[in-house]
């Protein structure tokens, strides 16, 4: 696990960078044209986080599951009101999660084969984290389009939280 965690160190000790290298791709990119007018400052704080909690985010802890599903629901809610096209959030996030991953195949890290077992075990978490992030934002993205109460949308997202804790929480 020691590799797995190196990784993880190496993108929240460059978040900052990786954070201006998403910015440029998501507000330039034709998939994420909804991006290109929001401000750089905007942009930076939404993914700034991310990178920096990676560690925390991708590690299978008890009742993180549920801290997950509230933050990316918000997210999808706000893209939503913003006016961003679902597919183009989707996207992003996409974007993100392969720009982790090609970051830190081009570090140089992986050198043995023993690493690159470890490399696999990093980007199974890596997309098992991202899935996560992905469904809960359209969860919350449709939230606002398609519900009319607070009380329905508390409790349907209840449900969808306690109905998917055989995939949320894994052995």
């Amino acid at each position: 696990m020691l590799l797995v965690n190196r990784f993880v160190q190496l993108i929240e000790n460059h978040a900052e960078s990786l954070s201006q290298k998403w910015i440029d791709e998501v507000r330039s990119n034709p998939l994420t044209v909804g991006y290109s007018g929001r401000s750089r400052e905007e942009l930076h704080d939404a993914v700034f986080s991310r990178f920096r909690k990676l560690g925390e985010w991708v590690e299978k802890h008890e009742g993180l599951e549920k801290e997950i599903a509230v933050h990316f629901r918000e997210i999808g809610k706000a893209r939503s009101q913003a006016g961003i096209k679902s597919s183009e959030m989707v996207y992003s996030l996409i974007l993100e999660r392969d720009m982790l991953l090609k970051y830190v195949q081009d570090e140089g890290i992986i050198t043995v084969g023993i690493d690159l077992n470890r490399a696999l075990q990093f980007t199974e978490q890596l997309n098992y984290f991202y899935d996560k992030a992905i469904y809960f934002a359209l969860v919350g993205y449709e939230q606002v389009a398609c519900t009319t109460t607070v009380e329905k949308e508390e409790s349907e997202f209840d449900k969808t939280v306690d109905g998917f804790k055989h995939w949320l929480v894994r052995e």
